[in-house]
């Protein structure tokens, strides 16, 4: 699958174009038209591809994270990642990096999620992050994650895909379902939509595991890897081999914010290593997820703790 690169050096580079400090907290309750008293507050570096690079650096993964960091909110993101011992190198831009809002409701154990658009992206910004991809060495894969901001298009998203084709790159893309539906003829090499972007991609309202099974095959001349999560209570993987099904034991959730994105950072991990099973893919981005399933508010699952939940995942072939 992969060209042969100096291995002690080949990592993973994870672009997010439009990253977000990730603010959560908790509350006994909401009044309307009141001041409800926020506690437990955690301050996290986020966007998708940001949070798979975070799993990815905490499964021992060499991994450069990049995109575009602005203001006085974009370097206490990048403080953050240097904090975990990410490797970063984003461009900086004249915008202001976005704020994300999770609120947890003690009385319900429900949350509110509030996400912001993000800041303009310039002509010359974009050029920048292009540039970037384009001497970085020994990438062995790439991944583009999130939302887009504006002046960041789904044209600049497949330039990068070709690219990457054009050094022997995969590419694994984890974007909302509309952006997804323009992109997929870039052929990556993995997505992963939950079923609502799913059904976005597809423009189908399919449920059901062979249902969805179905939709996906006919995605396979494009993209040789499809997992879509939140099927049945589980997720669903079908490639060109085989199509498999898992579900994650049950315990107590305690947040949602990055399960998704964990799971793609831990299916990362095994397409880098590069001696993987279809089986063991899906069972490691069930871990992945799982573990951060378990964390409060933005955090996100450990390495011990994605090592126990392997070992409970249970996958079958379809």
């Amino acid at each position: 699958m992969f060209t042969e690169r100096s291995k002690a050096n080949q990592l993973i580079l994870s672009i997010t174009p439009n990253p977000s400090l990730d603010l959560s907290g908790t509350v006994d309750g909401f009044k309307q038209n009141e001041k409800s008293y926020v506690t437990a507050e955690l301050r996290s570096p986020g966007g998708n591809a940001i949070n798979a690079a975070r799993i990815l650096n905490r499964l021992g993964v060499r991994v450069l994270a990049t995109g575009f960091l602005g203001g006085h909110i974009g370097q206490e993101v990048g403080k953050l990642l240097d904090l975990e011992g990410v490797k970063n190198k984003f461009i900086q831009i004249r915008g202001s990096t976005r704020i994300n809002v999770t609120i947890s409701n003690n009385r319900d154990h429900q949350q509110t999620r509030l996400s912001f658009q993000g800041p303009e992206i310039e002509k010359r910004e974009n050029q920048k992050l292009l540039k970037l991809f384009e001497v970085s060495e020994n990438i062995k894969l790439l991944t583009v994650g999130g939302s887009l901001p504006n002046g960041f298009t789904v044209k600049h998203v497949k330039k990068l895909i070709s690219m990457a084709k054009e050094r022997s790159i995969p590419t694994v893309i984890d974007c909302p379902g509309q952006i997804l539906k323009q992109i997929i003829s870039a052929q990556p090499l993995l997505i992963k939509p939950n079923l609502d972007e799913f059904h976005r991609l597809t423009g189908t309202h399919v449920k059901t595991i062979p249902a969805v099974e179905k939709e996906a095959r006919k995605l396979l001349d494009l993209v040789p890897f499809i997992c879509v999560s939140s099927v049945d209570n589980g997720t669903l993987l079908v490639t060109r081999e085989g199509s498999y099904f898992g579900r994650i034991p049950k315990f107590k959730i305690r947040s949602t914010v990055g399960a998704g994105d964990s799971m793609v950072g831990a299916m990362m991990s095994q397409l880098f290593k590069g001696d993987f099973s279809d089986i063991e893919l899906l069972r490691w981005g069930l871990a992945g997820s799982a573990a951060t399933l378990g964390q409060p508010g933005t955090t996100l699952g450990s390495k011990v703790q994605i090592q126990h939940f392997l070992g409970k995942v249970k996958v079958i072939e379809l």
